[in-house]
C-alpha cells in the first residue's frame, strides 16, 4: 500500500505595497484589500451626505441654519481633510511616538473643527441665516470635531497598517532571497560531483561544463530580469542542461520524460521550483532504484492551480539519515510557505517501487 507524507504550509501574512507620502496604493496586506486614498475619501464623505438628506426628508430638524450646516458639512469636511492629507503625510513620515500623536490628533480635531464651524457660521450670517443657539453650536462643534478625529485616526491607522505590512513583506522577501541563494551552491556541489565522475573524458567534461554554464546563466538572468518568479517552461528548458549532465554521468542507466501542458508551461512559478525535486529524485533514486532509473516530470493546470509532479523509481529515503540531508526539500518547503502560505501544498507519495513528489500552487499565467 502506498504511503503519503503531506506538507501544507500554514497561512502567513502576505504583505502588500505600502503607502507613499501622497496616499495609499491599492494593497493586500495580510490578505485584506486596502483601497487607494481616493475611493475612501470620496466614498466616505459621500455616505456622510446621506445624513442631511434623511434629516430633510423626515423633517427631524426644522432650524434653517442647522439644515444648511448639515448639507454643507460633507463638502467642507471633504475639502478640509483633503488639505490635511499633506500635513498628515509629513507627520507620519517623521514617525511621531503614538503616545504623543494621539493627544496631538485630539487637539487638532477640536481646533480645526472649531475653525471650520466658525467659517461656515460666518457664511450663514452673510446669507442672512440666524445664528445658532450657543448650546446647539457647541453640539455641532463637537460633532464636527469627532468626525475629523475619526478621519485622522483612520488615516494614520491605515498608513501604520500598510507600513507594518510592508516591513513584514520585506522581511519575507529577504528570507526568500536568502533561501534562494542557498539553492545554487547546493546545485553546484551536485554538478561538480558529476564532473568528477567523467573527469578522464575531455569531450564529456567540456559538454558537462557547457551545460552547467548554460543553467547557471539562466539562473542569474532570472534573478536580474524578474526576481522570484518565471514561467515554468523556462525552468524546464534550462533543466534540460542539467539532465544532459546526468545523462552523460549515468548513460543508459537514466531515462527521463516530460509531459507538461502548454498552460502549465506559461504559469509563473517561484525560482527553482522543479530543480530541488529533480535533484532529489536523481540523488536518492540512483541509490535505491533498479536500473535504469526512470524519472518523469508532469504538470497541468486545473482549478486555478498548477499541479506539478516529479516521479522516480526507487524507494523513499527518510530525511535525517546519513544518506539524506533533506536540505533541498526543506528549502523548497520554506520558500513555498513564505510565498504562498496556505495556497501551496507539497506532498510525497511513496511505495516500494517509486517516489512521487507533488506540488500544488495557485498560479498566475505569464503575460
Amino acid at each position: 500500500m502506498d504511503e503519503k507524507q503531506e506538507f501544507r504550509p500554514s497561512a502567513l501574512a502576505q504583505g502588500g505595497p505600502g503607502g507613499d507620502s501622497r496616499g495609499w496604493m491599492k494593497a493586500r496586506p495580510f490578505g485584506v484589500t486596502i483601497p487607494s486614498f481616493w475611493p475612501i475619501q470620496i466614498g466616505g464623505w459621500t455616505v456622510s451626505a446621506l445624513f442631511p438628506f434623511v434629516i430633510w426628508m423626515t423633517e427631524t430638524i426644522t432650524d434653517s441654519t442647522l439644515i444648511w450646516l448639515s448639507f454643507t458639512r460633507p463638502l467642507s469636511g471633504f475639502l478640509v481633510t483633503l488639505a490635511l492629507r499633506h500635513y498628515c503625510s509629513k507627520i507620519f513620515q517623521r514617525g511621531i511616538n503614538p503616545y504623543l500623536l494621539m493627544p496631538v490628533l485630539v487637539v487638532a480635531a477640536i481646533t480645526i473643527g472649531w475653525a471650520e464651524l466658525k467659517g461656515v457660521s460666518w457664511l450663514c450670517r452673510i446669507g442672512g441665516l440666524p445664528d445658532l443657539a450657543r448650546q446647539i453650536w457647541v453640539g455641532v462643534w463637537a460633532y464636527r470635531s469627532i468626525t475629523l478625529l475619526f478621519w485622522l485616526l483612520l488615516y494614520f491607522g491605515i498608513k501604520s497598517f500598510l507600513r507594518h505590512s510592508e516591513i513584514e513583506r520585506e522581511f519575507q522577501r529577504s528570507e526568500v532571497r536568502l533561501l534562494r541563494s542557498q539553492v545554487n551552491p547546493h546545485f553546484l556541489f551536485n554538478a561538480l560531483t558529476t564532473i568528477m565522475a567523467v573527469r578522464k573524458e575531455e569531450e564529456k567534461v567540456a559538454l558537462v561544463t557547457q551545460s552547467l554554464a548554460d543553467y547557471l546563466r539562466f539562473s542569474l538572468s532570472q534573478e536580474e530580469a524578474n526576481p522570484g518568479s518565471h514561467p515554468l517552461g523556462q525552468e524546464l528548458d534550462a533543466l534540460e542542461d542539467y539532465l544532459q549532465v546526468e545523462r552523460i554521468r549515468f548513460q543508459k542507466n537514466l531515462e527521463t520524460r516530460m509531459d507538461v501542458t502548454a498552460e502549465a508551461r506559461a504559469a509563473r512559478v517561484p525560482s527553482a521550483l522543479v530543480q530541488p525535486l529533480l535533484e532529489n529524485a536523481i540523488k536518492y533514486g540512483q541509490q535505491t532504484s533498479p536500473l535504469p532509473l526512470r524519472i518523469g516530470i508532469t504538470a497541468q493546470v486545473a482549478g486555478g492551480k498548477l499541479h506539478l509532479t516529479v516521479e522516480n523509481t526507487g524507494r523513499w529515503v527518510e530525511p535525517g539519515l546519513a544518506r539524506s540531508s533533506g536540505i533541498g526539500i526543506a528549502n523548497l518547503r520554506k520558500r513555498l510557505q513564505l510565498l504562498y502560505g496556505a495556497e501551496a501544498e507539497l506532498s510525497f507519495d511513496r511505495s516500494e517501487a517509486a517516489v512521487k513528489a507533488q506540488v500544488s500552487i495557485s498560479i498566475q499565467a505569464a503575460a
